[in-house]
């Protein structure tokens, strides 16, 4: 599952929101053939960068990626993941 986006300092990119391929199923390059196919999108539709987020404990993913070029921005450019949940966007709309 994935979706376009649009970050003002890199231009439009491909978000991809969940991948995931069942266990036993992994190792015969499905993984790496849906990566391939979603690159393809992502440059066939003029993304300049493909962003996702893995859990920190998921060390077999993250090395997945790093295989395949992926740089951790958490750790190369310091960013980090935010979330502000319903009940203070509630009270953020109640503020004056």
């Amino acid at each position: 599952m994935y979706y376009f986006t649009y970050d003002p300092w890199i231009g439009k990119l491909l978000y991809l929101e969940d991948f995931y391929v069942m266990k036993e199923y992994r190792g015969f390059g499905i993984g790496s053939e849906i990566l391939k196919k979603l690159s393809q999108t992502a440059v066939r539709t003029r993304c300049n960068s493909m962003h996702f987020i893995v859990a920190e404990w998921n060390k077999p993913s993250i090395d997945f990626y790093k295989r395949r070029g992926a740089s951790d921005l958490s750790l190369e450019e310091g960013w980090r993941l935010f979330k502000i949940d319903k009940q203070n966007l509630l009270k953020m709309t109640d503020e004056e």
